[in-house]
């Protein structure tokens, strides 16, 4: 099985939603109007295809921190990883890996410093790629339902 990260066309645009509403909905779907940030940073989504398919993709955007922030954290420039989504058939083949390492290469390339991701709980296998990817918790998003 060969595996090609490759830029995202149009034409993924359905297999996209189609992936990430199956396999990572876990706050509400995703639609085509999510996908507009790719107008602001084009570089910012690639795909992973096998075979003609489709099988998972990753995509960020730039996040507009205020100066002060920034300043704490001695950072310039802040990419957020929005969404990372390899099918369950192909996972534990580096597929995520790739996808994430060029997703950062290009915030990188655009002269991004510092890098923000948010991981639901339950996405234990993508939270274990974070950790060898090297990125850090730096706070916790709890929730309590009121009865």
């Amino acid at each position: 099985m060969t595996v090609e990260i490759r830029p995202f066309r149009r034409e993924d645009t359905r297999s996209v939603l189609e992936l990430a509403n199956s396999f990572a909905a876990f706050d509400g779907t995703t639609s085509e109007a999510d996908l507009a940030v790719i107008g602001y940073f084009p570089n910012g989504i690639c795909v992973a295809e096998s075979e003609g398919r489709v099988v998972g993709f990753a995509y960020g955007c730039f996040k507009d921190v205020p100066g002060e922030v920034l300043e704490r954290w001695g950072a310039t420039k802040v990419g957020e990883v929005e969404l990372l989504v390899v099918h369950p058939h192909y996972r534990d083949k580096g597929i995520g890996k790739s996808l994430l390492a060029r997703l950062l290469d290009e915030f990188k390339n655009a002269g991004a410093d510092t890098i923000l991701l948010n991981c639901p709980v339950v996405a234990t296998e993508a939270k274990g790629l974070y950790d060898k990817m090297g990125f850090e918790v730096k706070s916790y998003q709890m929730k309590k339902r009121l009865t």
